[in-house]
């Protein structure tokens, strides 16, 4: 298995933070959302101007902004096709969000990150359109000199997040599907198990070509390319960016699909008409001096899932 990125390491802060995630935390609908047509599904609070009376000076309170109701995305039938261009996304709702470090590494900084969510689905597949605004990196050398976006879904879990609930990360919620992108192609290259082998001695959740690998994970300890009963990997990806000259900024675009139902153990499984739940994860080549690393990554569990109902 290649070098997997510690995503789950979430779980250091998020036992500091359960509280927050079921109500204290503000989700932030208001991020400036890339260059495509998107609909935030979710309301922004925003708390109301101080008033000033005509016999006083004296400014009052603000009415305190109502307890947030938590991040949901609608995934519409949609006739997709995975390749990277995103224009059949247009009439898509889509989920503006701001993806936070886990936590501030002494004298360096992980900055914060706005992205948008798609997902839609047709009678086989489920589809998903990540958006992130960044600077261009890639290296198909070198994963870790390159722009890495995952996708975490609960196969079994109770918790109000992905992850463990303690800080040693060692009480798992439950188990995770994750479909964790390592850039080695370029854009118009199939990425995924769907087009690519696992390669020899390998487990069948790796894609021994592109490096988009179907994975699970129980704790921040355990993750594991696809092994259990009926493992496979059938993710496929296509990626593109609006200004790829390195350093320079712009939109990522990630664009996958998986088929709905699978006999794979470690997979999460979509049934139209119901809801399933969803964390991401970001990694950016300038978060290290050589690159990222397993704990230097950007999330959304810190406001707890985001609900994907599958209409």
């Amino acid at each position: 298995m290649r070098t997997k990125s510690r995503w789950l390491v979430v779980v250091f802060v998020l036992a500091l933070v359960a509280a927050a995630c079921n109500g204290s935390e503000t989700e932030d609908t208001t991020t400036t959302q890339p260059p495509t047509t998107t609909t935030t599904l979710s309301t922004a609070t925003t708390e109301s101007p101080p008033t000033t009376t005509e016999s006083s000076t004296t400014t009052e309170a603000p009415e305190p902004p109502p307890e947030p109701e938590g991040r949901s995305l609608d995934a519409p039938v949609v006739a997709i096709t995975v390749d990277g261009d995103p224009s059949d996304w247009d009439l898509v709702p889509g989920l503006a969000t701001t993806l936070e470090p886990i936590f501030e590494r002494a004298g360096d900084a992980i900055e914060s990150r706005d992205v948008t969510i798609k997902m839609a689905h047709d009678d086989e597949f489920v589809y998903s359109l990540l958006m992130v605004v960044d600077d261009y990196d890639y290296n198909p050398d070198d994963p870790h000199l390159s722009a890495s976006p995952s996708w975490m879904f609960p196969v079994d879990t109770g918790g109000p997040h992905m992850g463990a609930d303690d800080e040693l990360g060692e009480n798992s919620t439950g188990m995770v599907d994750i479909w964790h992108w390592e850039l080695e192609c370029l854009g118009d290259v199939a990425s995924g198990g769907s087009a690519n082998p696992p390669g020899d001695g390998k487990d069948p959740g790796n894609d021994s070509v592109c490096n988009y690998d179907d994975e699970w994970a129980t704790d921040a300890e355990t993750r594991e390319d696809d092994n259990l009963e009926g493992a496979e990997n059938s993710l496929l990806g296509h990626w593109m960016h609006t200004n790829p000259i390195v350093g320079e900024p712009g939109v990522w675009y990630f664009e996958t699909s998986r088929p709905l139902q699978t006999g794979d153990a470690g997979d999460a499984q979509f049934t139209v008409g119901e809801s399933t739940l969803l964390a991401l994860a970001y990694w950016d080549a300038d978060f290290g001096p050589d690159g990222w690393t397993d704990d230097t990554h950007v999330q959304s569990s810190n406001q707890g899932w985001i609900q994907i109902n599958l209409r």
